[in-house]
């Protein structure tokens, strides 16, 4: 099966690049020999050179004459003055709405007005409708590719592309041996009757195509007609569908760009209609995930983990004889995992222009390198990607903190009472903003409850820190949770004896991303591995982001793949479940507050972990799980949270605290980031106590999930229910 391209307006990378670019969006990887690009943009523009569409004030008189004088028609008719200005408003918004009141034009003005249109506003579409030698040498090209091939062909065409693919194809007679299995068009403007109006072929689906996919967002001024069914007549072996979707790049806030074809070609259903018309697994492996493929459109640096080969793997379409090839290549000492990393990232930085290597944020972690790249750098990455022994390139993805009376809840007190257990001997992770280790809360024992504090929100090795800021507060009140005490003993964490190594993984203002986190977790790996024991028994992190089906399976993003490592190698995760349990949605009688299932964060959906939901503080069997609290089941079926804890307004430090006032010294605060550390410190407590658990999490999380307090409510709510400590020691 061979891909044709066929691309629209507008000036372009050079045909290599493009045709990656879509390649990477629609396939994932390099399709090679596979997929071809009818480049036709170096016939109308000089390489690099920018695509202006001409702006013209609705408001000016002479701009508008101009206009219906070059169109043959009189600019004294009223009727056709005031079509011409209705055309120039719809020029200059950003609405589709205005452009379907104007169009269709009346018959007598359509042509005429609709070519000075083109002419003044869409140069390249003009010069091909009105300059037959353009025309010509576009159509040209896209018939040298279709004459190259025997095999059965897929047309992906962008735009004025799905003009002139549709004109040559209809050359095409249904019995001339050449099968094109899909035509597939994205953000076409043959919709529009006045686009119609100049084309050289009959409005019917052209002989040789057997299906027609056409592809259109809501807001795509081009589209302007979004169904083509109605207009372009089938034979009874043939079929035209046409699908609305929601281009990737609409809702973005910078970027904004409704017709872009990297936008179109990465979205789940173009997708899905590619990979069967050619034959291609959807599920197979791909260089780029899909996140990351379309933001190739957009001229920023993107946050994105690139994933090292381990040995013994295989590159995208590498073969033995190839890796073989690559090793006799290289220096000695690099076939190992931190060589690998070590050289790619080295390369890496040379991709990047030097007074850019401050905004590239190059970094390399234990099995990934985290960087910013720009859409040109990610291609010559798509480009060196055996050289690099890449396995795949991931959005390094958004995460931020989790908002919205609790040792009573889950028995701590009568634990720590009848067992002593306060969690002493026991070392806990937090993965969070920061902490302020000066409270007194983290100060009322001999030693610091905080022993370290370590930032990992910029680039190289975490940096410990030697202060005790914690701008946000968020990471302070999660520590407090945990382990720590007042003055007085009278507000105590869930552990108080417990110590803790506070990782700054958020910012100051509680966000994140994927790769900053792993940087946290390879950093417990390595205090782990390089101990007699283990030396920190669990993690905590109030933290998550959304979950994308379309790019990774439940529970197998690069965080949770880290962190079921870090689990089986013997440490506890204790995950926050998510606030998305409830959603606003418009009614006819205004906004409503709804459940919202299937909520269930990543990387709470990840199995090796324990995800916590939120339950009432105060009157938990009778209020029952918070309403804000994600809920499942995870998207592949599976329940979550595990269990739900105290979260609705929790007391506990402030990181914003003045020292001489005790009533500064704690606030309350809701959310599953509050309710996940009354788990990290209940097992903190149990850890203490029944020491020959320490470093088997799998039978920690049996014994949890066994004893837990089950307030009857759906088990996609509350998991398990509530954690017992007591009937955890008397169990095990």
């Amino acid at each position: 099966m061979r891909i044709l391209y066929i691309h629209g307006i507008g000036s372009k990378p050079s045909r290599e690049e493009l045709k990656q670019q879509w390649d990477l969006a629609l396939f994932g990887r390099d399709m090679g020999a596979k997929s071809r690009m009818a480049f036709w943009a170096d016939i109308l523009h000089e390489p690099g050179q920018a695509y202006e569409n001409k702006s013209t004030s609705p408001d000016s008189p002479l701009d508008i004459d101009r206009l219906l004088e070059s169109a043959d028609v009189d600019p004294s008719n009223a009727e056709a003055r005031d079509l011409s200005i209705a055309l120039l408003r719809a020029m200059g918004s950003e609405t589709s709405h205005i452009g379907k009141e104007v169009f269709p034009l009346p018959g007598f003005l359509r042509k005429p007005i609709a070519r000075a249109f083109l002419e003044a506003f869409v140069k390249d579409t003009a010069a091909y409708f009105f300059r037959p030698e353009v025309r010509q040498e576009v159509q040209q090209r896209f018939r040298d590719l279709l004459r190259d091939t025997e095999e059965p062909i897929v047309v992906v065409a962008h735009s004025h592309g799905s003009i002139a693919a549709l004109e040559v194809l209809s050359e095409i007679p249904a019995d001339a041996g050449r099968k094109v299995s899909h035509l597939i068009t994205i953000g076409s403007p043959l919709g529009i009757r006045e686009i119609q109006d100049f084309l050289t072929c009959e409005r019917v689906v052209p002989p040789c195509v057997s299906a027609w996919h056409n592809f259109a967002d809501p807001a795509d001024m081009v589209a302007l007609d979004k169904r083509l069914r109605g207009d372009f007549r089938t034979e009874p072996h043939q079929y035209l569908v046409d699908d609305i979707i929601l281009n990737q790049e609409t809702g973005l806030a910078t970027g904004f760009n409704p017709h872009s074809a990297v936008g179109y070609l990465a979205h789940p259903r173009v997708r899905a209609v590619a990979f069967h018309a050619t034959g291609e697994d959807e599920h197979g492996r791909f260089l780029f995930a899909r996140d990351v493929a379309q933001s190739l459109a957009i001229d920023a640096r993107h946050p994105v983990l690139i994933e090292i080969l381990e040995p013994g793997f295989n590159a995208v379409g590498e073969t033995k004889e190839d890796v073989k090839a690559y090793e006799k290549k290289v220096e000695e000492g690099v076939t190992d995992l931190a060589s690998r990393v070590a050289r790619a990232t080295a390369i890496i930085r040379e991709i990047v222009p030097e007074g850019d290597q401050k905004a590239a944020r190059v970094d390399p972690l234990r099995r990934f390198v985290s960087a910013r790249l720009t859409p040109a750098e990610l291609c010559l990455i798509a480009e060196k990607h055996r050289e690099l022994r890449i396995y795949a390139v991931w959005k390094s993805a958004a995460k931020s903190k989790l908002l919205q009376r609790s040792p009573l809840v889950i028995q701590a007190d009568a634990a720590k009472t009848s067992y002593g257990a306060g969690g002493k001997g026991i070392v806990w992770a937090v993965l969070d903003t920061g902490a302020a280790r000066n409270h007194p809360h983290f100060n009322s024992a001999e030693e610091q409850t905080i022993i370290e504090v370590w930032d990992c929100t910029e680039t190289g090795t975490p940096q410990a820190i030697p202060g005790c800021e914690d701008r946000d507060g968020h990471g302070t009140h999660v520590s407090g949770i945990i382990a720590g005490s007042s003055d007085d003993g009278s507000i105590q964490g869930i552990a108080p004896l417990a110590k803790l190594i506070v990782y700054k993984v958020l910012d100051d203002y509680g966000r994140g991303e994927d790769a900053w986190i792993i940087k946290a977790l390879d950093h417990i790996a390595v205090q782990n591995e390089n101990s007699h024991e283990v030396k920190i028994h669990g993690v905590n992190l109030s933290l998550g982001g959304p979950y994308d089906s379309s790019v990774y399976g439940c529970g197998f993003s690069p965080i949770c793949v880290e962190l079921r490592r870090l689990w089986r190698s013997g440490v506890l995760v204790c995950v926050a479940s998510g606030n998305e349990g409830e959603v606003v949605v418009s009614t006819p009688r205004g906004a409503r507050e709804i459940n919202n299932s299937m909520s269930i964060g990543d990387p709470a959906n990840l199995e090796d972990c324990i995800a916590v939901g939120s339950v009432n503080a105060d009157r938990p069997h009778l209020y029952g799980v918070s309403s804000f609290s994600s809920r499942g089941p995870t998207s592949d079926g599976r329940v979550k949270p595990d269990v739900i804890a105290p979260g609705e307004r929790i007391l506990s430090c402030d990181s914003r605290f003045v020292n001489d006032d005790p009533n500064s010294h704690y606030r309350m605060m809701s959310g599953t980031s509050m309710a996940a550390p009354h788990v990290s410190g209940l097992l903190a407590a149990f850890l203490s106590v029944r020491r020959e658990f320490r470093g088997r999490p799998d039978e920690v999380k049996e014994i949890l999930l066994r004893t837990c307090t089950d307030i009857h409510r759906d088990r996609y709510h509350q998991g398990y229910g509530i954690p017992n400590l007591m009937r955890m020691l008397l169990d095990a």
